[in-house]
């Protein structure tokens, strides 16, 4: 029977299956809900692929032994007989969220968003080891990041502990991935043919921190390291020089040839990473990627050229094909380099939207929260007080008279942008900004640190959107008033979008989202927000494009162009602000880093003041 691709629907012991997750080397990861609770919590269930494997109770031991934020919460194990054979299954708590690897790969990351996961995965793994439990299978696909940002260590199948059963004979070397092989682990492999069977080796804690530096060296440059020979550094080998100096050392310490270079447990990376995060300065909030520049429409490409025709040459097939799978080879690997280490804005402002809006509705709804309670509280107090009343008889005094209503609005805390959040928990939702209808005005917000942009860079960027996005001038300060085209002026008439209507706004989500950032800091150049509201025939989620002018006393912003999360575009007329298109700059702007508030709004114009 094929266990690693079951049905929706079916019926593991006391679990019905929902969908199917994922698939590893010992098992196939499936959501699940309770037999008699359609409706319930939803779990993962991993079955195993073949009958009676030994790992599932592994995992289940070291599951057991560890109650962490960092690691999934073990709920039952069990053994499913669909015939002959008996495949055991584990249940545990079901993580959200995506792999290290894939959340990376779709953002633009700072140093100091990658520290952060970095912490909490020593974290998990300090916790693990204290209790002498490893993973002895860390990587990237094997970390979940959630969309609060908490990291979470899957797949312990492999994991070791004292009283645990050995399940690989004697004198084979321990589970895991090679990419993620210790040095010493690699040469143990290479001369265990000429060992005796009897000898085998042990996995250390300082395996699983090598693990950890080649983890995030990949997530920090794209790219895995390469094993270093003896007497030779890793200065030459780092990639990327956006990475900060003090990361790319802690990292390349990690990656040490010798154990003894390296930290010396989970516990003492933890201690670094404090120290390195109490040192940051604003370069940690730069992008740690380039932004790829999109291929113009105009531009030639090789890829359309038709292939060979005509009369081929007896005996000439094998060559000629070897030769297209040749050159198909050649050119993925030159798109492979040019993309690498880069990022396409488009792509990323998507999937910063998404984060955007989801963070939103669970801010409402934790802002709904207080309301209700007070109501709840309002409601149990009149009862009571109308029940007291009525025992005394009072309601048959004529002088009496019901208390007149406070009209003080309740006002919910909001938590300082640098409020640090505790480890590990989940990071606090400020309460949105409020959108002025008719003045918009920014209150003072306290200093942010900056993360500048050259103007070259943004110029750069802009010239590659060219087709959405205003032309770049270089001698340009501020622009020059301009009427909108009339496809733009149809298009806002057929999306029901009028002339001064207002719309809230989240301001350039090219950078990474934190629930907890109140100001943005951005420059002259090209720019993408997205809308948190319907407006007229555009609804939540549209991306906006257009640009910035930051020379002037205040922040000039139009934007020309409006996708839709359907794909659909629209050529608009907006300003940022109110019609007058600009917004003032907050206490700490500086030339090519002005610094504005996260949350703003936009006006729709029939002209470009």
């Amino acid at each position: 029977m094929v266990v690693d691709a079951l049905a929706a629907g079916t019926l593991i012991g006391p679990w019905h299956v929902v969908q199917r997750v994922a698939a590893g080397g010992y098992g196939t990861v499936y959501v699940v809900h309770a037999k008699h609770r359609p409706r319930g919590r939803r779990y993962a269930l991993k079955l195993a692929r073949q009958p009676d494997s030994p790992w599932f109770s592994r995992e289940a031991e070291v599951l057991s032994r560890l109650r962490h934020p960092g690691v999934p919460r073990f709920v039952a194990a069990g053994n499913w007989q669909p015939g002959s054979g008996s495949y055991p299954f584990l249940v545990m708590e079901h993580v959200e969220g995506e792999s290290l690897y894939a959340w990376a790969r779709a953002r633009n990351p700072t140093a100091r968003e990658v520290c952060a996961l970095f912490m909490q995965a020593a974290e998990v793994l300090a916790f693990a080891h204290q209790r002498d439990v490893l993973h002895r299978d860390f990587k990237g696909d094997n970390i979940r990041v959630q969309p609060g940002g908490r990291l979470t260590l899957l797949d312990w199948g492999a994991g070791w502990h004292p009283e645990a059963e050995p399940l690989t004979g004697t004198g084979q070397p321990p589970p895991g991935t090679a990419l993620y092989a210790s040095p010493q682990l690699h040469r143990w492999r290479m001369e265990v043919p000429s060992r005796q069977a009897r000898e085998s080796l042990r996995y250390s804690v300082t395996d699983e921190l090598y693990a950890v530096g080649v983890t995030f060296h990949r997530v920090l440059t794209d790219a895995y390291p390469a094993l270093p020979q003896a007497g030779e550094g890793w200065a030459r080998a780092w990639p990327n020089p956006r990475v900060p100096e003090a990361l790319a050392s802690l990292v390349t310490r990690l990656l040490a040839l010798s154990p003894e270079a390296r930290p010396p447990s989970a516990s003492a990376l933890v201690s670094e990473l404090h120290q390195v995060l109490a040192h940051v300065d604003p370069t940690w909030d730069l992008p740690l990627f380039d932004w790829a520049i999109p291929i113009s429409a105009s531009s030639r490409t090789t890829q359309e050229v038709p292939g060979m025709a005509g009369p081929m040459a007896p005996g000439q097939e094998v060559p000629l094909q070897h030769a297209r799978l040749q050159r198909l080879d050649r050119i993925q690997r030159l798109r492979e380099a040019r993309e690498l280490r880069r990022r396409v804005p488009g792509q990323v402002a998507r999937v910063e939207a998404r984060a955007i809006l989801a963070a939103n509705r669970a801010r409402r709804r934790q802002a709904l929260r207080p309301l209700l309670r007070w109501a709840a509280a309002g409601v149990a107090g009149v009862l009571a007080l109308v029940s007291l009343v009525w025992s005394l008889g009072v309601f048959s005094r004529s002088d009496i008279h019901a208390p007149e209503r406070s009209s003080t609005p309740l006002v919910a805390r909001v938590p300082g942008p640098d409020q640090a959040a505790a480890s590990g928990a989940a990071l606090p939702f400020p309460a949105p900004l409020p959108l002025e209808k008719e003045a918009m005005s920014i209150p003072l917000k306290q200093d942010r640190p900056v993360r500048g942009r050259s103007l070259a860079r943004d110029c750069t960027l802009a010239v590659g959107a060219a087709s959405t996005l205003i032309a770049c001038a270089g001698a340009q300060v501020m622009p020059k008033p301009q009427r909108c085209s009339t496809e733009a002026l149809e298009a806002m008439k057929a999306l029901n979008l009028r002339r001064d209507g207002k719309a809230a706004i989240t301001l350039d989500i090219r950078y990474p989202f934190r629930p907890d950032a109140i100001l943005a800091t951005v420059g002259d150049g090209d720019i993408v927000s997205v809308l948190e509201e319907k407006h007229g025939g555009l609804p939540e989620g549209t991306l906006l494009y257009g640009r910035l002018w930051t020379a002037g006393e205040e922040v000039v912003g139009r934007y020309t162009r409006a996708e839709t999360p359907d794909g659909r575009t629209y050529p608009v007329c907006f300003v940022l602000g109110n019609s007058d298109g600009r917004w003032p700059k907050a206490p700490g702007s500086k030339p090519g880093a002005v610094v504005l508030p996260r949350n703003v709004g936009y006006t729709v114009v029939d002209a470009f003041p």
